[in-house]
């Protein structure tokens, strides 16, 4: 079980900015890592993926950058060789990297291949330059360098026991869900403030796309425009609106970084928006709206733990919205077993979204997940539940979302393969 102390250590490493599409910039840190590791010039890149990288950093946006795809992102991170910047490492791209970098990929020079036998967060880059070869492997999580070397020689390698596993994420893992609601009840209205950041970024975010012309293919606009119509400024109409505007402009390329969740800025904008907004809804307290946010980004990684954080299901709907309407259900009132209900309500409801990559239409995605989730948690708070019979619900949260992890993996492999198979003959028959 976490101590208080692990869990403000796990909740500062997890919850951070992310200039991005976290796929694309989780390549070009390898590139960059790569890079510094070696120096000289860059001559090549090659990239080496799991298919759910892949997938995801096929149609996103780059922030600073008029180009898409995985070879681009492998290119500008092998010239700006910063890894230090981490998930930010993107907001240096300057013109001269941005010319030097379409000219690398374009020339042929950037190859980018498929590990079929990895899954979930996977990049190995090597970098050739004047100086020789540059390599670093990436796994697990998208800022979590596993090994480093220069020219054959390691300048960095994670313990073998640390590559495969997260000690506090395994700690977090066997805990009951109102256990770690008890946890974040016991800290400080200051302990957790430093996740405050996080709703002021993913509003800025959201604000960018309902109010710049041109943004994807105009979902926030739309949205907008529709405010006192369909949609309406009721806490729902709010909730969708601002989570589809932050998600279509981050995935189009947006020039703001969010506030990212369990290794995703999508997942960090399904956790924190519609939490932030039910709490302004409610007259809920600063403290207990921190509370709650910090209760929804650990849900998160718990459920994801189960779920995986890429695969054939949508994360963010099937951990993110589930994550955020248990805070949800904390804010309105709810206790625990009120709380586990609200995840039964989401396991009954919208388990089994697939992910087909990362793209601008994941904003209807997002936005239905988490139109889902604060059904899930007003029904929850007037002990409104599906049955246990139904379905795979079952009588705990915590078996709920074993189950949803279960039709997850190994239930979608299969079609994880296919929806990447689709998305390859597409790409191919497009000639890119």
């Amino acid at each position: 079980m976490l101590t208080k102390e692990e869990m403000l250590q796990m909740l500062h490493k997890n919850v951070v900015p992310a200039f991005g599409c976290t796929e694309p910039v989780c390549v070009a840190l390898a590139a960059a890592d790569a890079a510094r590791a070696v120096g000289g010039t860059v001559e090549s890149v090659h990239v080496l993926v799991s298919g759910n990288i892949y997938k995801n950093g096929m149609a996103v946006g780059i922030p600073n950058f008029n180009k898409i795809g995985i070879a681009y992102a492998a290119a500008l991170g092998a010239y700006l060789a910063n890894p230090e910047e981490e998930l930010e490492l993107l907001k240096e791209i300057t013109p001269d990297i941005a010319e030097k970098a379409t000219a690398l990929a374009e020339g042929g020079q950037v190859t980018v291949d498929i590990n079929k036998h990895q899954q979930g967060v996977y990049v190995k880059c090597e970098v050739r330059t004047s100086a020789g070869m540059g390599e670093s492997e990436i796994a697990q999580s998208h800022a979590n360098i596993i090994s480093t070397k220069a020219n054959g020689e390691t300048v960095f390698e994670k313990a073998a026991g640390t590559k495969a596993s997260d000690p506090l994420l395994e700690k977090l893992r066997i805990m009951k869900i109102a256990e770690i609601r008890a946890l974040v009840d016991s800290c400080t209205e200051e302990e957790l403030a430093f996740l405050l950041d996080g709703i002021d970024m993913n509003e800025d975010a959201a604000r960018y796309s309902m109010h710049t012309a041109g943004v994807g293919v105009g979902i926030a606009a739309t949205m907008q425009s529709e405010k006192s119509g369909i949609l309406g400024e009721a806490l729902l109409g709010r909730i969708m609106r601002r989570v589809a505007s932050a998600t279509e402009g981050r995935l189009d390329g947006c020039p703001y970084a969010v506030m990212s969740s369990a290794g995703s800025g999508s997942k960090g904008i399904a956790v924190i928006i519609p939490v932030a907004e039910a709490a302004k809804e409610l007259g809920s307290s600063r403290e207990m709206t921190v509370k709650a946010i910090a209760f929804a980004h650990l849900l998160n990684e718990y459920i994801n733990s189960y779920v995986g954080k890429l695969s054939a299901i949508c994360a963010c709907s099937m951990a993110a919205s589930p994550a955020a309407a248990a805070a949800i259900t904390w804010l309105m009132g709810g206790n625990d077993e009120q709380i586990g209900w609200a995840i039964r309500n989401m396991a009954g409801n919208i388990t089994g979204i697939i992910c087909d990559g990362g793209k601008v239409g994941c904003a209807l995605k997002l936005a239905t997940a988490a139109a889902g989730g604060l059904m899930s948690a007003m029904l929850a708070s007037n002990s409104a539940v599906i049955r246990v019979t139904d379905g795979i619900a079952a009588e705990t949260p915590e078996d709920c979302i074993r189950n949803m992890g279960r039709v997850s993996n190994p239930g979608m492999v299969e079609t994880d393969h296919e929806i990447l198979e689709i998305m390859l003959e597409k790409q191919a028959a497009a000639g890119k």
